[in-house]
């Protein structure tokens, strides 16, 4: 388990600090060390996914990358 503070936080998923700061606010569980919050980085990367998921631009260029790759999802349909 490796925790991470808010800019080593935001440094790993290439995000803002104030993002991760309105994460926090949202409701990810964060905790106190040595006088500043950290976050368990397996925590940060679940959180980041489900937002990634449901952010769509990320989601238009998931079907666009397999459409053009021609996946066996794509050629269903």
């Amino acid at each position: 388990m490796q925790w991470l503070t808010y800019r080593e936080a935001a440094r790993r998923v290439r995000r803002d600090v104030r993002t991760v700061q309105r994460w926090r606010a949202a409701g990810m569980p964060m905790r106190w060390r040595d006088g500043e919050r950290v976050v368990d980085e397996e925590v940060l990367l679940a959180w980041w996914r489900d937002r990634l998921d449901a952010w769509p631009a990320h989601q238009y260029r998931l079907r666009r990358s397999q459409s053009a790759t021609g996946s066996a999802a794509s050629r269903t349909r």
